[in-house]
């Protein structure tokens, strides 16, 4: 594997985002054998639901993480509770779609927007709404292990307050952290192992779930997804969407295609894996007729570099005066 600039990695884990959300939106809540019955293998963009290329609330949500994490600095709750109220009620107000928003993000931000405080706003609710939207918390902390922990449960409490959402969306961060210190000698296990240490304060049955992945590293999509499952529920989604990455972690376009033609909430799982292979591969790396294409690049490509710029990596080397 050549080497990746870091800020290349901040580039394709939010570009990753939003093409694994646009490619799974078309086809979420379908089985695979209906996704294979009507598609056969989804390999690119479906003109469907919204649009060829065009996103969710996944990467919308994601945006509004990263807006909050470059407009203060670091991840700010205050902040990031005034964003989440504002998107969602210009959406009612028809002003710009919020698309696809689940149940507990909607009541929640909604909530916010009538002033509710950021730590009471939350749903109890154990969906993958908080680790879905979660990469840019990985890319701002990718060097502070305990900070990023903290930071994406508190993001997480936002709206969904159930412990295993905040092991999911910690899981997803700490793997995108992953991702961006990787050199391109990945041990497959030791990753999993590390993931599920990670969480384990957090829920311990996130933490098994995980761990059990090591038994379905070389196995086959239906073997790994019978055992992940791929809904909605975050105990699902992100041990799903870390089967899909670590079948094929040096293959972006694999990694991506496997988890949108696994069925379920297709684009919560593929976003999920789509920002850890960003993580780990770096923007060049995705499909060019994907990254092209999809809604928003070179805004993504924006926020991702103002993130970059708030890290030790993105800050220039100065030499002592004396």
């Amino acid at each position: 594997m050549e080497h990746v600039s870091t800020l290349e990695k901040f580039k394709g884990t939010l570009v990753g985002c939003a093409v694994g959300d646009a490619l799974g939106a078309p086809v979420e809540g379908m089985t695979p054998e209906a996704i294979a019955e009507m598609h056969g293998r989804v390999t690119g963009f479906i003109d469907a639901r919204f649009g060829a290329g065009r996103i969710t609330d996944d990467t919308q949500m994601t945006v509004l993480l990263a807006q909050t994490i470059v407009e203060i600095g670091k991840f700010d709750l205050e902040q990031a509770g005034i964003k989440f109220g504002r998107w969602i009620a210009a959406s009612d107000a028809g002003v710009k779609e919020a698309r696809g928003v689940g149940m507990a993000c909607g009541v929640a931000c909604r909530r916010l927007n009538e002033g509710a405080d950021p730590l009471t706003s939350g749903v109890d609710s154990a969906g993958c709404g908080a680790a879905m939207r979660v990469s840019p918390v990985g890319l701002r902390y990718y060097h502070d292990p305990d900070e990023l922990r903290r930071t994406a449960v508190l993001q997480s409490r936002i709206t969904h307050t159930h412990p295993e959402a905040a092991a999911g969306a910690a899981a997803a961060a700490f793997s995108v952290a992953l991702g961006v210190a990787d050199d391109g000698g990945l041990d497959r296990p030791g990753l999993v192992e590390r993931v599920a240490g990670f969480v384990e304060r957090i829920d311990r049955g996130m933490s098994v779930k995980i761990s059990g992945l090591t038994d379905y590293l070389d196995a086959s999509p239906a073997e790994g997804f019978a055992y992940t499952g791929t809904g909605g529920h975050v105990m699902e989604t992100v041990p799903a969407a870390l089967f899909a990455f670590l079948r094929s972690p040096y293959d972006p376009e694999e990694t991506l295609l496997t988890a949108v033609n696994a069925g379920g909430d297709t684009d919560s799982l593929a976003a999920i894996a789509g920002s850890v292979s960003g993580a780990f591969n770096g923007l060049a790396a995705l499909p060019a007729r994907m990254r092209d294409e999809v809604e928003g690049r070179d805004y993504l490509e924006g926020l991702a570099q103002r993130l970059y710029t708030l890290t030790p990596a993105g800050k220039p080397f100065r030499r002592p005066l004396f």
